[in-house]
């Protein structure tokens, strides 16, 4: 901080938010993307026949479930924010989930549209703040659905989802599924 090396509990913690952020938003996509499948079944056939490609999947997914709810920011600045007032040193909360779902921004945004371009989602943050993980999870995510894709003939779920319990994650802790192969 101001150009001063990390003290060993600041290293421990910026360690832990690296694990954290990367395990549970990842995961929590991943989760998100077999239900959102299942409860959308003309984009599980649209994924499956190559009308949406896994990359544009993969931003849908990521728009679509959008893990980490909000993040806090500090104004560095006197601004203006849709009109309304903010002092430097004030805390803005960047509510996530609305923007990935802004009308302004995103065509029918209540759909769930694997092949949908532009995608300019903010499920990662964006500027300085972006997400360190970002390309880790798209990875990841991509590896599941294209496994779902090229594997997976057909889902069920069997069971109820757990959601977690969060002010700061939305998703599923599980979803029960039951998987006939390819």
């Amino acid at each position: 901080m101001n150009g001063l090396p990390l003290d060993d509990d600041e290293i421990m913690l910026n360690c832990y938010s690296l694990i954290l952020g990367g395990d549970e938003t990842a995961r929590l996509s991943m989760v998100g993307a077999a239900l959102a499948l299942l409860e959308h079944p003309d984009q599980w056939q649209a994924l499956k026949r190559g009308d949406a490609g896994i990359d544009t999947a993969v931003e849908e997914i990521l728009r679509w479930t959008t893990p980490a709810l909000h993040s806090g920011r500090t104004a560095t600045t006197d601004t203006e924010i849709v009109g309304h007032p903010v002092k430097e040193g004030e805390i803005v909360t960047v509510w996530n989930a609305s923007a990935n779902h802004d009308e302004r921004l995103f065509d029918a945004p209540g759909g769930l549209r694997l092949d949908r371009t532009p995608n300019k989602h903010v499920t990662f943050a964006y500027g300085p703040h972006f997400c360190l993980g970002a390309y880790l999870a798209r990875a990841e995510i991509g590896a599941v659905l294209a496994g779902l894709r090229d594997l997976v003939a057909e889902m069920e779920q069997t069971g109820p989802a757990k959601p977690v319990y969060s002010n700061f994650l939305s998703g599923l802790s599980a979803l029960p599924l039951a998987l006939k192969a390819a």
